[in-house]
Formats: C-alpha cells, sequence, structure tokens
C-alpha cells in the first residue's frame, strides 16, 4: 500500500520528521561512486584514504548528504510531494562505517510550501545542515476535476 501524501493543511510549523539513520558501508560509497561518476579514491579505496589522505576510513562523498537530506523529506510528506529548493552546508566529514542521524523539523508553511530544516550528524558531530522547500498537494476536498 502507498502512504497518502501530507497537504500543507495536515503540516504545523514546529513538527518534527521521523528520524532517519543510516551507516554507509565502501561497498555503498563504491556503488554510489559508479552511479554518480565520481571516481575519486578516497571514497573507495581504504589505502589511498589511510596513506595519501591520512584519513580513517573511505570518505562519505558530499552528494550523499543531498540526498539523504530528500530522502528524509520525500519519506516524511509522502510520493506525491516535491522538493522545490534544497539547500546544504557540508560542517565536517563522514567516513564508512559512521551512522549518520538525519533529524528535522517544519519551521515555515507558505500555502503549498513546507520548509524544512534538517541536520545530519554522526555520534552529536554536526555532518551537514540544509533547508529543504517541498510543495505539498492541495487537500483531497479542494482538488477540482
Amino acid at each position: 500500500m502507498i502512504k497518502p501524501t501530507r497537504s500543507a493543511a495536515m503540516v504545523q510549523a514546529g513538527e518534527s520528521l521521523p528520524v532517519l539513520e543510516k551507516t554507509f558501508t565502501a561497498v555503498d560509497l563504491m556503488a554510489y561512486g559508479a552511479a554518480t561518476w565520481d571516481w575519486h579514491r578516497m571514497h573507495y579505496d581504504i589505502d589511498f584514504a589511510w596513506a595519501a589522505m591520512k584519513l580513517p576510513n573511505v570518505v562519505i562523498d558530499g552528494q550523499v548528504f543531498g540526498a539523504l537530506f530528500a530522502r528524509a523529506v520525500v519519506d516524511w510528506a509522502g510520493p506525491q510531494a516535491f522538493v522545490t529548493r534544497l539547500s546544504f552546508k557540508m560542517k565536517s566529514m563522514a567516513f564508512a562505517g559512521e551512522t549518520l542521524r538525519m533529524e528535522g523539523e517544519v519551521t515555515q508553511i507558505r500555502a503549498s510550501v513546507v520548509t524544512v530544516a534538517q541536520r545530519l550528524t554522526s555520534s552529536r558531530r554536526l555532518v551537514s545542515e540544509a533547508e529543504t522547500d517541498v510543495r505539498l498537494p492541495a487537500p483531497a476536498s479542494a482538488v477540482s476535476i
């Protein structure tokens, strides 16, 4: 069964999104690199990450953070929601094996567009912050046929 999509009338400022947690393995990061054509060795080659970059593990690609922000909003809002704007800042690096925790809160509602402030952390360390606008459909009773 497909989850229903929220309308702006169903949302309140201050509402929290469900927490989303994800742990990426080196294999996940290799697959992501293949899908996005990002072949920098720091994303998949542990020997390179250790020796050449002095890093503790392979690095999670920053684009993954944007994908997690978008996924969290669409998972919460429903399949007919549409992300119209997503702006994020990277605050620290994250590595394979770390569990990333996504939290979000509705900060503004303007007609059918809802703004969500999001934070991505790893063991309480801030990894990235985002502000995302999502357009929600009109309530079912307001839809004209």
